[in-house]
């Protein structure tokens, strides 16, 4: 779904990010995520007009991976003022980097704008990759910045590695423990819940 906005905009975007365009048509173009929804926004600078827009996604940043999912047909922009529009994917590609850009009437294709939409199930875990080579990416909710501690105990109990964060991940390096089957548990501090897993560490 797309909305034409009034000539004055004025969005606030916790986590937006701009792109600059040197002869372009475009004096912007953003990108943010609300939710497990990406939200774009740009605006079509005054004194310019096409026709048409197509918004493009993929999940591959090359030229032969993206594909149209939303048209805004007719004239776009306007002669006489500057003309802010946006678009909410209601659903983009789940855990992965998602790619957008704009082609504007055949006058000009947009910078490609990128977001990871993570997708993680209540009360549980995401680890990729998984077996750990190298480093992991352990992911978890915690949207109000709790202090949540990793252990990760050996096959007879003990603890052989622990950390605290108070963001949604730790990352896992296959050269802290040795290779093997490990089990571990992430515990939120504050209301003393406790999250189960195992992960494979290869050397």
């Amino acid at each position: 779904m797309y909305f034409k906005l009034p000539k004055i905009l004025l969005l606030i975007f916790s986590m937006s990010i701009k792109c600059s365009f040197g002869q372009s048509i475009l004096s912007d173009f953003d990108i943010d995520l609300n939710q497990g929804k990406v939200l774009l926004a740009w605006t079509i600078k005054s004194g310019n007009i096409c026709n048409g827009i197509e918004i493009y996604r993929s999940t591959f940043n090359d030229s032969v991976g993206f594909e149209i999912i939303e048209e805004i047909q007719g004239v776009c922009g306007d002669l006489s003022a500057p003309v802010a529009y946006t678009f909410t994917d209601q659903s983009p590609v789940l855990n992965t980097v998602n790619y957008y850009k704009l082609h504007l009437g055949g006058q000009e294709y947009s910078q490609v704008l990128n977001v990871e939409v993570v997708q993680i199930p209540s009360n549980s875990y995401l680890l990729r990759p998984n077996p750990i080579y190298g480093t992991s990416d352990l992911l978890f909710e915690n949207a109000n910045n709790e202090n949540i501690e990793l252990k990760i105990y050996d096959d007879f109990g003990s603890i052989i590695y622990k950390e605290q964060t108070n963001g949604n991940r730790f990352i896992l390096d296959s050269n802290s423990v040795s290779s093997g089957l490990y089990y571990f548990t992430i515990e939120n501090q504050a209301n003393k819940k406790v999250i189960n897993g195992r992960a494979l560490f290869l050397d």
